[in-house]
């Protein structure tokens, strides 16, 4: 249970303490959806095995199903005292990560059947998938005050998806690769691309965001020297670190040194999964 008190009554270092679970379902929710949309688009430029598939719908219905568990267990409309969400959305939200868990179910049934189409399990999925961003969006917009900081905000959700579902499916994938060497490194190194892109761009979209906020006074710049600790982390874990992994693991794979680039690749997402998590926590922060 959250603390009956409204957000005047708590400082920041309890704002991010109570919004521990939002953050981790919000992280949870992002790498399910972003596992299986990057699964799905490198799928579409081929390269890609037929085991690996469905492994990866798997993986995808695991991290979207403790998702699930997490947003039952601490449901977000829970949190109106503390931040100015969207009851609404946020009151579906539930049932939205439920829908998604059993769309991503049906795909990984689907993949490993012999008998079943998996192309209807597959529109179910990208559908779900669709819906839980708009309602994760619609849910958290209005803790911006402006209409730059809403739109922000929807970047900084679909940022931190593409950043979180390009860094699991390219360490997984490059695991993939010591097992089946012989594949070709097209895949593996568009992941990398993407990975790098989204991280440059959401460098940028998530200080916009935080700028939006009530307690940034209009500058990201306030609200990140507000709360340094926090700042730091995120700067670190989220994009200087995965940066510099990302960066180097680009060229390892080009050499086809898969072992060297999925170790680089691995410690990219050591570093972005606290790194997004204490994101998640300065922006709550912020909007408190």
């Amino acid at each position: 249970m959250l603390p009956a008190v409204g957000s005047a009554a708590l400082s920041p270092i309890e704002v991010a303490a109570v919004t521990v679970p939002l953050a981790l379902f919000l992280m949870l929710a992002c790498t399910a959806v972003g596992t299986l949309l990057t699964t799905e688009a490198l799928r579409r430029l081929g390269g890609l095995t037929p085991g690996f598939l469905k492994f990866m719908s798997a993986t995808s219905t695991v991290l979207s199903g403790l998702a699930l568990l997490v947003v039952v267990s601490a449901p977000v409309d829970a949190y109106h005292d503390v931040l100015q969400i969207a009851r609404g959305p946020a009151g579906w939200l539930p049932a939205f990560q439920g829908i998604t868990t059993a769309a991503f179910a049906g795909l990984s049934i689907s993949s490993f059947s012999r008998r079943v189409d998996p192309r209807p399990a597959r529109g179910a999925a990208l559908l779900a998938s669709a819906a839980l961003l708009v309602a994760l969006a619609l849910t958290f917009q209005p803790l911006s005050r402006s209409w730059w900081g809403s739109v922000a905000i929807w970047a900084a959700i679909l940022l931190g998806t593409a950043v979180l579902g390009t860094a699991t499916t390219g360490m997984l994938l490059g695991h993939w690769y010591l097992v089946t060497p012989a594949l070709t490194n097209r895949p593996l190194l568009r992941s990398i691309l993407w990975l790098l892109a989204a991280l440059a761009v959401q460098a940028i979209f998530f200080p916009l965001a935080l700028a939006g906020l009530p307690g940034s006074a209009g500058s990201p710049a306030h609200a990140l020297a507000a709360n340094p600790i926090l700042a730091g982390l995120w700067g670190l874990g989220a994009v200087i670190l995965p940066l510099l992994a990302a960066g180097l693991a680009y060229p390892a794979c080009r050499m086809r040194s898969f072992m060297s680039a999925t170790g680089l690749l691995y410690l990219a997402m050591i570093a972005i999964f606290p790194g997004q998590l204490v994101g998640q926590l300065l922006l709550f922060v912020a909007a408190a």
